[in-house]
């Protein structure tokens, strides 16, 4: 069941209005452990409240600064609220990335899903010798044909990798998730979040982390589904235990809103959205979403696509 939100109110929008102080952003590290830090403030709140529901969250209060408690630690501000709602992380002096809002593009269903990305080698099965690769996806659309994977360097001036490089590695895709299931999940963020929910009882060490998963793993294709990037966003900001972050990096530099959940004990980088449309544009210090499209053939460049930037 979705812990119960106090009703009349809209906490999500309210908390992006806080104003943030004149400090320069955080650097990653510094920014992992004081997100840490949040966390188990959080449990430790949770814990020394008896009787409180399950998922019980801290709220931030936009129109009552005086109900705040405030940390302040050199670089950022940990706003944390007094009653119910979510919990923000404030890291100003850095300029959010807007990349806009995507065209529309049809997925048909002899066709394949295109995603062009830069990775973190250690993240991949990349073979070669180099920290950052670029690779390149193309996935069946219904899920019931083999696709393909390329991995390599990243190469100069945007460009997609050349298949016929000696240091392009290829990897076959079998069948997977058909995406054009993507197109009946509902873009109200309630009814998405009570329905994902749904689908994922019994699943995960917590339920909220098994949603959280759900949502990080079809960010990417959700791009091609006009309004469903918004909603899915909105859906995992109401999860129990999610922290909201500003100023957050993905691995090009693009800075975005970031969301991030303490899975079993431990924080892993935070997912990073356009602070405007909330595209999703990667993870935080590890990948970056570049492309994403449609081709009719598994290796050939796409037929139709959207480029998101190049940081």
């Amino acid at each position: 069941m979705i812990p119960e939100r106090p009703r009349g109110t809209e906490y999500d929008e309210l908390a992006e209005l806080l104003p943030a102080p004149g400090d320069p952003a955080l650097n990653p590290e510094r920014r992992r452990v004081l997100r840490q830090h949040l966390m188990r403030e959080i449990g430790r709140k949770r814990a020394a409240a008896p009787g409180s529901p399950r998922g019980r969250r801290l709220v931030v209060w936009a129109a009552a600064p005086l109900a705040l408690a405030a940390t302040v630690v050199t670089g950022t501000v940990v706003v944390t609220g007094l009653r119910g709602g979510h919990e923000v992380v404030q890291s100003p002096g850095a300029v959010a990335t807007t990349v806009g809002r995507p065209p529309v593009i049809e997925m048909k269903d002899g066709q394949f899903l295109y995603q062009r990305r830069v990775m973190t080698g250690e993240y991949t099965a990349y073979r070669g010798d180099t920290r950052v690769v670029q690779r390149e996806d193309w996935l069946a659309v219904t899920g019931r044909r083999e696709g393909l994977a390329l991995t390599g360097p990243r190469p100069a001036a945007a460009a997609r990798l050349d298949p016929e490089a000696p240091t392009t590695e290829h990897m076959a895709m079998s069948g997977g998730a058909d995406h054009r299931e993507l197109r009946e999940l509902p873009t109200d963020p309630r009814q998405l979040l009570a329905h994902l929910y749904r689908e994922t009882e019994g699943q995960g060490p917590t339920h909220e982390e098994a949603v959280f998963e759900y949502i990080s793993g079809v960010l990417e294709p959700a791009v091609l589904v006009p309004g469903l990037s918004e909603a899915l966003y909105r859906a995992a900001r109401r999860i129990p235990g999610v922290v909201v972050e500003t100023g957050v990096r993905d691995r090009i530099g693009r800075t975005g809103t970031g969301l991030a959940l303490s899975s079993s004990g431990s924080t892993r980088p935070a997912l990073v959205f356009d602070a405007s449309s909330y595209v999703f544009l990667g993870v935080e210090g590890t990948t970056a979403l570049l492309e994403i499209g449609v081709a009719d053939r598994a290796g050939e460049p796409p037929v139709d696509s959207w480029n998101l930037g190049t940081g």
